[in-house]
């Protein structure tokens, strides 16, 4: 059963401990109204139905089912936390209609067990794992089963086919995967409880959890990579994200950080989706889009400088050709209407590149 104690220790959890059922005093759970309200309660085959995304749920009993579901759109993800009686789901590919989409999901309370091509995992509490619709898979739940998570589109993580056609499968258990899971309930906390923090935010927030997304997935090697290869790559990513914002850095400055050459770097890089002057100019365009959003507005030039650009000039000519709007264009979009799903965080060019 899912009563008033299971949803306070959800809330408690999705809270990093901020909220406590015992700030209601003698009412003992004096939910918050907003949680109240956003709170969706789902029971019996028709519940089933209702939750199971692109997969098929079935239990024991059926018309004992219960679940609550708490979720948040940011842009083209979609963070999310369930608290599920036991089941049992299977993802079979070609099921899901539409765009293909990862699930990438921690486990707070309970217990899951993942079943796929590679064997059988256990998943207790505090491992992070993922569900893909491009491989079949099935993830049994038991007892009250909460997990939380983020919803994102297999287009945000080009490169990764070949784990994303596992159907299921864990993240290692490093520092990274357990700190990214404890901040996906606390972004769904408050998101939920705040739901107007504007565009810039909101455009912020998607940029992050995607990067968030994707940083977990570098942990496995990517398309046609080695672990050495895989490990390299990541410590440029490292590199790239702590100093791309400086005009002055640039691909021989990226060699001389990692110790090899310009030359040995691009063999390194062979293969791979993109190159590192690709992924330079990609973290730089990142930047100046959260830039350009940011309150209170700057100047092209400042935006530039705050981006890695050389000037103003440099800034819209390659965002204009990556991005496909000029800098202004953009700016006023993003302001008048919510970011579609593809164009949030891809390049043109990534978004006319075929994903199959």
């Amino acid at each position: 059963m899912i009563d008033d104690a299971e949803l306070a220790g959800w809330l408690a959890r999705l809270s990093g401990g901020l909220w406590s059922s015992s700030i209601g005093g003698a009412e003992a759970f004096a939910f918050p109204s907003w949680f109240s309200e956003q709170v969706i309660r789902l029971d019996g085959r028709i519940g089933m139905l209702q939750l199971s995304n692109f997969g098929a749920m079935r239990a024991d009993d059926p018309d004992a089912f219960e679940a609550a579901l708490l979720r948040r759109s940011i842009g083209s993800t979609m963070l999310y936390s369930t608290l599920e009686t036991a089941h049992t789901v299977s993802y079979e590919r070609a099921i899901a209609e539409g765009e293909d989409i990862i699930i990438v999901g921690m486990v707070q309370q309970g217990g899951q067990r993942l079943n796929t091509a590679a064997g059988v995992q256990a998943m207790g509490v505090g491992r992070v794992g993922f569900m893909s619709s491009l491989g079949p898979s099935a993830v049994e739940q038991f007892g009250v089963t909460n997990s939380t998570g983020v919803v994102v589109p297999v287009a945000a993580l080009p490169g990764y086919r070949h784990v994303l056609a596992r159907g299921a499968d864990m993240f290692p258990d490093t520092p990274l995967t357990r700190a990214a899971g404890a901040s996906l309930a606390r972004m769904l906390f408050e998101w939920a409880q705040d739901p107007d923090q504007g565009q810039g935010a909101l455009a912020g927030t998607e940029a992050a959890l995607i990067a968030l997304v994707r940083g977990l997935f570098r942990q496995f090697p990517g398309d046609g990579e080695t672990s050495r290869t895989s490990e390299f790559r990541a410590e440029a990513g490292r590199i790239i994200e702590r100093r791309h914002r400086d005009p002055a850095f640039g691909i021989a400055e990226l060699a001389a950080d990692l110790h090899v050459s310009r030359r040995q770097l691009f063999r390194l890089y062979e293969g791979a989706d993109e190159s590192p002057a690709n992924r330079l100019l990609r973290r730089r365009l990142v930047t100046a889009r959260e830039e350009l959003l940011s309150t209170p507005p700057q100047d092209l030039a400042a935006v530039a400088a705050r981006s890695g650009f050389a000037d103003a000039s440099a800034l819209r000519a390659q965002f204009s050709r990556h991005v496909g709007h000029s800098p202004s264009a953009f700016r006023l979009a993003a302001r008048t209407q919510p970011p579609r799903l593809a164009e949030a965080m891809l390049l043109s060019d990534e978004q006319s590149a075929p994903t199959a």
